[in-house]
């Protein structure tokens, strides 16, 4: 699944693919979309969410580099 907005090219990842991609269980990813920075797209009522790949990184680097705020 592919979104092109403005020009970006970004996987679309349920949870579960989320998770793989991190190391961490799809429960630690229900834990993280808490957190209203954390961007994601929601479908279907809001019944299922997707989270752009690109922007999921950016958002664990940025979180990474701050750890400190979030302790």
């Amino acid at each position: 699944m592919r979104n092109s907005i403005d020009g970006n090219t970004s996987r679309l990842l349920t949870i579960s693919k989320a998770a793989d991609m991190l190391g961490i269980s799809p429960d630690n990813v229900k834990e993280l979309l808490l957190d209203p920075e954390l961007p994601r797209m929601k479908f279907d009522h809001g019944k299922r969410v997707r989270l752009p790949q690109n922007e999921l990184l950016e958002y664990v680097k940025k979180r990474s580099r701050n750890w400190f705020d979030y302790c």
